[in-house]
């Protein structure tokens, strides 16, 4: 199939980024329990979930599109995810991504934040499990606030 360049940017660019079922199903659980938080926000990186107040960062990353695909399809390695046309183009694509989510982590601890990073699969394999993560995070980010009066 050849698609033209111009057809295939115009459904990426419809592809969703925000406001996913996993992430909306994390949200909702972490509201259930209390925990208060921010979704739109200038944060480097963009993070899906930000607790400014803690400094606070939580993505919750793709598994295709962040590198976890090839584990959650049973395959042997990132490469052998991309045996098929224009793989080449996927695999710096995502090998992109990847890196990019290393610098955006490195500098978001450099400027003082806890980098919470969880995969789409795990939520949608038990979002109990991935809040109970996020909570102990945040809940240990507020007891050293309070033992330390800041």
């Amino acid at each position: 199939m050849n698609r033209d360049a111009a057809i295939t940017s115009r459904i990426m660019a419809a592809v969703k980024n925000t406001g996913t079922r996993p992430e909306l199903a994390l949200r909702r659980e972490l509201f259930r329990r209390g925990l208060r938080y921010r979704v739109r926000t200038r944060v480097l990186g963009h993070p899906d979930i930000v607790f400014p107040t803690e400094r606070i960062a939580c993505f919750v990353d793709g598994d295709r599109w962040h590198g976890n695909g090839w584990k959650i399809r049973g395959l042997e390695s990132f490469e052998a995810e991309f045996g098929h046309r224009n793989a080449q183009f996927w695999k710096e694509k995502i090998t992109r991504n990847m890196r990019r989510d290393q610098d955006v982590n490195r500098g978001l601890e450099h400027d003082g934040w806890t980098i919470v990073r969880v995969w789409a699969s795990e939520v949608e394999r038990d979002v109990t499990a991935v809040a109970d993560r996020v909570e102990t995070t945040v809940r240990a980010s507020r007891q050293r606030r309070t033992d330390t009066g800041r």
